[in-house]
């Protein structure tokens, strides 16, 4: 995933929905969002239990219509809830 400390919530491509067993039209509200790059259709899941390394935060998802974007790790609820630091110099690397 993309980090990207200007991003409110995660968001993911459409067909990672499928691979998580998520169904876009019955478990998520749809709803629109705007950006610079334009107009999107969003879909929103309020709950989903993501895992990053030992940690396991409830957060709110989305997925794109889209599939040629790359997940982006947003603030709310996730990003926020970790000390974050954006070093050249230091490196940390989970192990699955």
């Amino acid at each position: 995933m993309i980090v990207d400390t200007g991003a409110d919530y995660t968001l993911l491509p459409r067909f990672m929905a499928d691979r998580l067993g998520i169904n876009l039209e019955k478990d998520c509200r749809i709803f629109h969002t705007y950006g610079v790059g334009g107009g999107e259709r969003v879909y929103f899941l309020k709950k989903a239990k993501v895992k990053l390394g030992q940690w396991e935060r409830i957060i709110p998802l989305g997925f794109l219509e889209r599939n040629e974007i790359p997940p982006l790790m947003g603030r709310h609820l996730f990003l926020e809830t970790f000390k974050t630091l954006f070093s050249p110099d230091h490196t940390v690397s989970f192990s699955q």
